[in-house]
């Protein structure tokens, strides 16, 4: 199927920043039997295997992807699994090659079937959702400092200041196994409905507000894509930015979404 059988469109903009010298993010978006997917994984380990975790992880999410079958196991569970198995795959790897120990990297991914947003992700890269006015986070940071928040130790404000912020305590290629975070439900799509998928060197760089209120401006959703990434630069530019931006066009099939929905 193309894009246009899911009434969405894609822009997208990776670059490595101002301090960095080599990105390792990398992004990739592809139709499988389950739906269409959109995936940005963000590498660790420094340059070669960073660059290595990220393009692995994603070369086999979209394998493990393409071979499953539409009347299979639900969509959450074969997005888990195709996480597993790129963590499979990275420790595999690493066992060939122990110089690359330490190797791995987050992923965050949507996958969009029959209007509704399936998702899963491990480390803080994020989804959010650009719905009229509110513009709403889908993903919870899998870090350090976002335990503390949950936990009351620590404010969002005292968060972003951390230097621990960038602590992650879930990776694909860290450890035995993943466990990545699903959403609970599908989340049903509205027309004009924004999806952004980024790595923190979009929001270690750009306040939620900031990054709104982009998105705002335009559907064009090219345009933004690279807007953000020269703001982030533009604010310092310390890490790779990476960012996928959908725009969810609506069909005539479309169904109303009851108030209890984000909306």
């Amino acid at each position: 199927m193309q894009l246009s059988d899911y009434h969405i469109t894609i822009g997208n903009a990776t670059d490595t920043g101002k301090v960095r010298e080599q990105n390792e993010d990398y992004l990739a978006h592809f139709d499988t039997p389950l739906g269409y997917c959109i995936i940005i994984c963000d590498g660790m380990g420094g340059h070669v295997s960073g660059q290595l975790a990220s393009q692995t992880a994603i070369a086999a999410m979209q394998r493990y992807l393409e071979d499953c079958k539409a009347d299979g196991p639900e969509v959450s569970i074969e997005l888990v699994n195709a996480i597993e198995f790129a963590n499979f795959q990275l420790r595999q790897l690493i066992k060939e090659k122990p110089t690359l120990n330490g190797m791995g990297t987050t992923c965050v991914m949507a996958l969009i079937k029959d209007g509704k947003l399936y998702a899963a992700h491990a480390g803080d890269s994020r989804i959010y959702l650009a719905r009229k006015k509110k513009f709403t986070q889908i993903t919870k940071d899998h870090s350090s400092v976002q335990q503390l928040i949950d936990e009351g130790i620590m404010t969002k404000e005292e968060a972003g200041k951390s230097t621990k912020k960038n602590q992650i305590v879930k990776a694909i290629g860290i450890f035995e196994r993943v466990m990545p975070s699903v959403l609970d439900n599908p989340i049903p799509l509205l027309k004009n409905d924004m999806l952004l998928l980024c790595s923190d060197g979009l929001t270690d760089h750009l306040a939620d507000e900031s990054i709104s209120e982009e998105i705002s401006k335009t559907q064009d959703v090219q345009t933004i894509s690279l807007k953000l990434i020269e703001l982030a630069n533009n604010n310092g530019g310390a890490d790779n930015v990476t960012v996928q931006l959908v725009n969810y066009l609506g069909s005539a099939t479309d169904k109303k979404i009851n108030g209890s929905d984000l909306g």
